[in-house]
């Protein structure tokens, strides 16, 4: 599970560069990684049945992911929303910083490009909930208490989930950029650092996930559907 996200980022970005490729696009490839937005639910559904499947070899249901402790509930969601303004801060932080050390200027780039309307809105409305929820399923859910019980060490699971997290955003899209890789493998470290260990601290899935999905969505409002509108 740890580079599934990335190989399933690749697969779909492939999937669409082919439908270009067979309608005579120049540029499939490159075509192909501005419709992030709709195919990432194809890696998204990949990661969720691979952790669907992983559960039930093991006995358990998916679900146990998402289960709430009320004798803890509401101190750990005080925790979880005190994380929020400086989660932000290491996410754009870290944008900043990767953007001055790669480009040599602070100003991010911009990852997602216009879509056709009706894309444009699914990108918008649905692509960063699912995004949220998978993503910290995923790594928070599944990867990091294993690597802990593994490796018997926090430290290194924390490093192991975090690089693995940081990694995934230099193939999405994948551009063969080096530069621009090396932007996107940076970028997040700091965030994916910090939202691991806050998980361990409350061990609740769904408040990092709404703080993930309202922070995509609005990203992918001024890139997407903004232009759209002005």
């Amino acid at each position: 599970m740890l580079f599934a996200r990335s190989a399933f980022a690749v697969a779909a970005q492939g999937l669409v560069a082919a439908i270009y490729a067979a309608h005579g696009s120049a540029t499939p490839w490159r075509d192909a990684g501005a419709w992030l937005p709709a195919y990432g639910s194809l890696i998204d559904a990949g990661c969720l049945g691979l952790l669907w499947w992983l559960a039930r070899a093991r006995g358990h249901h998916a679900a146990r992911f998402y289960q709430l402790r009320s004798q803890t509930l509401g101190a750990r969601s005080v925790v979880g929303r005190r994380a929020h303004p400086p989660g932000l801060v290491f996410i754009y932080g870290g944008i900043i910083a990767s953007s001055l050390l790669v480009y040599g200027n602070p100003d991010a780039l911009q990852i997602y490009g216009p879509l056709p309307l009706l894309p444009a809105l699914y990108g918008v409305l649905i692509f960063p909930l699912v995004w949220g929820i998978t993503e910290q399923t995923t790594y928070n859910g599944y990867l990091l208490p294993r690597f802990q019980v593994l490796s018997g060490s926090t430290g290194f699971a924390v490093a192991v989930v975090a690089f693995s997290w940081s990694f995934q955003h230099a193939v999405m899209p994948l551009t063969f950029d080096p530069h621009f890789m090396l932007y996107r493998l940076l970028a997040p470290i700091a965030h994916s650092t910090f939202i691991t260990l806050v998980y361990l601290r409350v061990r609740r899935i769904l408040p990092l996930a709404t703080a993930h999905w309202l922070m995509d969505g609005v990203s992918a409002f001024i890139g997407i559907l903004w232009p759209l509108l002005r």
